[in-house]
């Protein structure tokens, strides 16, 4: 097994430890106890005197998903503990063994921990702090993997909301955060040693192909209504295009993608600075992923259509500010249009974990392609594939 480090509260250093030094690993937000809270953050160097005395959970604040679990923590402590919050965001992998086995090859769960311990210090973009990250790895495909994060509670800030679609002025804080983002791992500065961040090309996201095409039936029978016919040829061709797609946007400059840079991941503060989640994803790959999976998928077609422009601009002006060199602006706007195209990778993957009863998920996902064909259309995108 290897241990990943654990980056714990602000103030306090980082340190590695090992699960044989602490009691059994919860599976499940119910499962966490008091004398488990006190060891997890002891061992990461957020407690440093005193004592989780009760815990409680919020069942209104839990979700689970095809991934995992995420549930809310209310904690008490012992009257010297002052400097931790009174609530925290604990977050679990799957606990479905055949999810588990489906997602493992893909590194996702490492690459989420990996980010919160090695990389979140290097980013200008707020993330929530992360109290304590449990990573236990191996290549020993009969050995389970131990994954586990304590996070800041962003509950009382603004959470996005892809359904509606952001503001224009969360759209533009947005990608200033983005921006700054993307400068900060310019052309792959700082993640000269984090091998856990795989290539935006490499086999982990190629294996996409096959994803596609075997959603795609399943995707034309559920939304095909809402697919206009100029975009269905793009979306047919779509699955033999998709490597060669990958492969235009690893050779454009790299930096750290978040590779799903979407409102639902995205919380604002008072002040509007955006505070980002869900780091499951990231490549190493062109920034202009980021920047039109966001902008064709999470703003109304009408705000998009008449923001567009100034947005791509802000976005670019700040990634040359804040150090990115050797990207003119229609460099970036082509690669922006090649990003478009990718992106409709996205509803069509939707469709294997979508629960059709749900009417918030037909919605968000009608709303995602209709406004994501509108872009691609617009800029001729599909062109891309099709020649």
């Amino acid at each position: 097994m290897k241990t990943c480090s654990a980056r714990s509260v602000v103030g306090h250093p980082t340190e590695w430890f090992t699960i044989s030094a602490m009691t059994t690993v919860p599976t499940t937000t119910s499962d966490i106890t008091a004398e488990w809270l006190t060891s997890a953050l002891r061992s990461s160097g957020g407690l440093s005197t005193g004592s989780v005395t009760a815990v409680s959970t919020d069942p209104a604040a839990a979700g689970v998903g095809f991934m995992g679990e995420v549930g809310k923590l209310e904690l008490t402590y012992s009257d010297d503990v002052t400097d931790l919050p009174a609530a925290m965001i604990v977050k679990f992998p799957t606990a479905s063994p055949e999810i588990k086995a489906m997602m493992r090859p893909t590194r996702v769960y490492e690459r989420e921990h990996r980010f919160y311990s090695e990389l979140a210090a290097s980013t200008p973009l707020r993330t929530p702090e992360a109290y304590y990250v449990l990573c236990e790895t191996s290549e020993d495909e009969a050995v389970e993997e131990q994954y586990l994060m304590l996070l800041e509670d962003l509950s009382s800030l603004t959470l996005g909301d892809q359904v509606a679609g952001v503001s224009v002025d969360q759209a533009e804080a947005a990608l200033v955060g983005l921006a700054g983002h993307h400068a900060r791992f310019w052309n792959g500065a700082g993640l000269e040693n984090a091998p856990f961040v795989p290539p935006i090309n490499g086999a982990l996201n190629k294996n996409g192909q096959a994803i596609y095409e075997a959603s795609l039936p399943g995707f034309k029978e559920v939304f095909g209504s809402a697919v206009l016919p100029e975009m269905m040829p793009a979306a047919d061709a779509y699955t033999a295009a998709q490597p060669g797609l990958l492969d235009a946007l690893a050779a454009m400059p790299h930096t750290l993608v978040h590779f799903d840079y979407r409102a639902d991941n995205l919380f604002f503060e008072p002040d509007g600075t955006v505070v980002v989640i869900d780091w499951q994803s990231i490549s190493k790959g062109g920034g202009a992923a980021d920047v039109a999976y966001f902008l064709s998928q999470n703003l109304s077609i009408e705000d998009r259509r008449a923001n567009e422009d100034d947005l791509l601009a802000t976005y670019h002006a700040r990634l040359i500010e804040a150090g990115a060199s050797g990207y003119d602006f229609e460099t970036f706007v082509a690669d922006y249009r090649t990003g478009l195209i990718y992106g409709w990778v996205i509803p069509v993957f939707a469709v294997g974990s979508l629960d059709v009863s749900s009417e918030r998920a037909m919605t968000l996902w009608t709303n995602v392609i209709e406004r994501a064909q509108d872009a691609i259309l617009q800029h001729g995108a599909q062109n891309i594939i099709l020649g």
